[in-house]
């Protein structure tokens, strides 16, 4: 207990509070009343509570402080159970684990400040055992409704004299009213619902419940109309006297019973009226004489060895072997087999027999009853054929399927399902938390409000998200589907599918891009196309030399694009650009010497490079050696200079006399001297000697993309 509050309690007080078994604290409001939402402080806490935290003094610690997600709402709890002066007891999960607590508010009479004791109580042991308890409860409600046999319970109510003389239902299950005929029998008496039942019901439950004992009968009820076999036991040793009943409308059974006294003429005819075949068997199953129904041959004599004679070659081993196990265990036998019709045809048989056990234990004869099941039969091989074609469709056309009880939260899922999910088939048992966990944290709240929305307006269930499997990819998924109701409208199933839409939206996605990159290139080819076609306009004087010399150039880009194109994304070997330039304008391999060290160019650089090419071999067609009987040498050298990698190309020109060239600046000299220092970052020189054209380029070998090069490449390479 802090100082503060020590002084202003008793010694009786901290006692008492400290000697608290359970982890317990106080509180005071932080502020004053009607000053807006006040937060609460600790005051102080027992050695328990120390220990419930941690071991940490929260002495001093506001609830914001300590539990910023709760505080808002115990804030509100303190400052309810203050205005009331009554103790609350409130009862929720931990703020960081699973537990779950009791947690009791109760006000301090304190004439100097408000505080508040709050004691902890760790019940999660109570909570599973309730939880446990309706799940009981849900399971004993299955049972008691899934059962055939009509069930209740009653009380027996008695006269002075000890005497049972009504009783009233307490529960009955859902096949009380087909065995008895009475409808919503809980809450009244036996006579409210059939006031002329026999006497004799209610002295027998009377009894039974008094003595303890429980009783099995068979009777009958004229009122009621209908036989009933009983089975009744006391519920409890004291009052109130209830009596469970489990019973069983037996009125068609003692019908037969008395048809087959009466009359055996009755018992052949209902056997001849039957579809199924009556038969019996000698002890050994082989012999076998048809008694009436739809036989397999067309008299009723007896047949020797049945099986050899009706039964196909390939179910004789099975056959036999039941047929033996049940002379083993003298006990009755069924199988499901296939015979041989008197019309050739195949049919499949149920068959079911029970031995005729004499004195001494041994079997005297079998009689048995053969059910047609061909139709069956066909019918469970088409669902068959039927699911299998579902199970490979499904996977051949990458469909997801779920089938999810809403009652039991028991999911099933396909294997394409699994995989979609992430899983391998079979790696988990499939449960909506398992399925909610996959799901992309900003798709969940959408995701469940679909669900939600489609469980309670029976619409279908359509939704797109995303999923994030193990590995970190993110998959979209597409999922439609469908809940399914019971007779009072509760949703009882939902079916559904989904499909893998990732590479979809992959698609539209990069046709969003493509069509933004076919934007930026043309934009970049225009500007290009602009460039060159301003810079050749001034050196040119007829508009036919100026359209030959732009369509030339514009060549010698479509050339270094084409090699970009077919090698996207890598770089371009500046022998084979030289060389691919001087075959275009048709040089003489005599005339021309190329020769360097292997040398990369970027995309970039090859575009400038084939320009500069292209001009020195037309400039050289028109005045130098490539239009005469001289000489060109295409050299090229690397060094490193500052740590970074250069190239050095000389383009050098031996011609036996010099043709006269003016000597003004055209696009070959403003291409070589201005744009390849502007573009490459390195120096460029044209000089013209007697012998010919000496043309030098230097730059450095760094990253550059093409004009057409998309900004994701781009991206991509940095």
């Amino acid at each position: 207990m802090s100082a503060d509050f020590s002084a202003s309690g008793d010694s009786v007080f901290r006692a008492a509070f400290h000697s608290f078994p359970a982890p317990a604290c106080l509180l005071e409001p932080v502020g004053k009343k009607g000053e807006g939402s006040r937060d609460w402080r600790y005051v102080a806490c027992t050695d328990e509570m120390r220990a419930f935290v941690g071991g940490e003094d929260i002495t001093g610690q506001t609830l914001h402080e300590r539990v910023p997600e709760a505080a808002g709402r115990w804030c509100a709890n303190c400052e309810r159970v203050l205005e009331s002066g009554r103790s609350e007891t409130i009862r929720e999960p931990g703020f960081r684990d699973s537990r779950m607590f009791e947690i009791t508010l109760s006000p301090i009479a304190c004439e100097c400040r408000d505080v508040l004791i709050a004691k902890l109580r760790d019940v999660s042991s109570e909570h599973a055992a309730q939880q446990q308890r309706r799940l009981a409860d849900t399971r004993y409600e299955a049972l008691f409704n899934a059962i055939d046999e009509g069930f209740c319970v009653i009380e027996v109510l008695f006269d002075d004299a000890g005497k049972g003389i009504d009783y009233r239902f307490l529960e009955a299950n859902h096949a009380f009213a087909e065995h008895t005929g009475l409808t919503d029998p809980v809450g009244k008496r036996i006579r409210e619902i059939q006031p002329d039942i026999e006497h004799y019901w209610a002295e027998t439950y009377g009894r039974i419940a008094r003595s303890g004992t429980p009783e099995r009968f068979e009777s009958h009820s004229p009122a009621m109309g209908r036989w009933f076999d009983v089975f009744a036991f006391p519920v409890g040793e004291q009052a109130p006297h209830r009596v469970g009943i489990l019973f069983e409308d037996i009125g068609e059974r003692k019908r037969m019973e008395f048809a087959l006294r009466h009359s055996e003429n009755r018992l052949h005819s209902l056997i001849a009226a039957t579809s199924d075949l009556i038969f019996r068997m000698n002890p050994e199953c082989t012999e076998m004489q048809e008694l009436g129904g739809e036989g397999l041959q067309s008299s009723r004599s007896e047949t020797r060895d049945w099986v050899e004679a009706f039964v196909p070659d390939s179910d004789r081993a099975e056959v036999r072997e039941v047929l033996a196990s049940g002379i083993r265990r003298r006990a009755p036998l069924q199988m499901e087999h296939r015979v041989v019709k008197p019309d050739g045809s195949t049919a499949w048989l149920h068959s079911r027999a029970v031995p005729v056990i004499d004195e001494e234990g041994e079997i005297t004869e079998w009689f048995g009853m053969a059910t047609d099941i061909t139709e069956r039969r066909e019918v469970e091989e088409q669902l068959s054929h039927g699911a299998q074609m579902l199970r490979v469709a499904s996977e051949i056309g990458k469909v997801g399927l779920w089938d999810w009880n809403v009652r039991t939260g028991d999911l099933t899922w396909s294997d394409e399902h699994f995989r979609m999910e992430g899983f391998e088939v079979g790696e988990v048992d499939p449960s909506y938390e398992i399925w909610l966990k996959r799901l992309h944290p900003e798709d969940r709240a959408t995701s469940e409000a679909k669900i939600a929305r489609a469980m309670e307006t029976g619409e279908e269930y359509i939704n797109e998200y995303r999923v994030i499997h193990p590995d970190g990819e993110i998959r979209w998924l597409s999922a439609r589907g469908r809940f399914l109701y019971d007779a009072k409208g509760k949703p009882v199933r939902m079916l559904g599918a989904m499909i893998d839409t990732t590479e979809r939206r992959r698609e539209e996605e990069w046709n969003k891009l493509l069509v933004l990159e076919l934007q930026h290139r043309v934009r970049n080819l225009i500007g290009m196309v602009r460039s060159v076609a301003r810079l050749s306009a001034p050196s040119h004087r007829h508009v036919d030399e100026y359209v030959d010399h732009l369509i030339g150039r514009l060549q010698a880009m479509g050339r270094t694009q084409g090699t970009l194109t077919r090698s996207p994304g890598t770089k371009v070997d500046l022998a084979e650009l030289v060389r691919e330039e001087l075959l275009v304008h048709a040089a003489r391999p005599d005339q021309c010497v190329v020769e360097g060290p292997e040398v990369a160019l970027s995309p970039h650089a090859a575009e400038i490079v084939t320009l500069a090419v292209h001009e020195l071999a037309t400039n050289s067609i028109k005045y130098g050696a490539l239009g005469d009987r001289g000489h060109i040498r295409i050299n090229w050298t690397r060094d490193e200079r500052d740590g970074q990698e250069w190239v050095a190309l000389r383009w050098q020109e031996t011609s036996p006399a010099q043709r006269p060239k003016t000597m003004r600046k055209g696009f070959g000299r403003r291409l070589i001297e201005e744009r390849v220092p502007y573009e490459l970052r390195g120096t460029g020189s044209l000089r013209v000697h007697d012998t010919g054209v000496l043309a030098e380029l230097e730059f450095p070998l760094v990253e550059g993309g093409s004009i057409l090069e998309t900004r994701t490449d781009r991206l991509d390479r940095i």
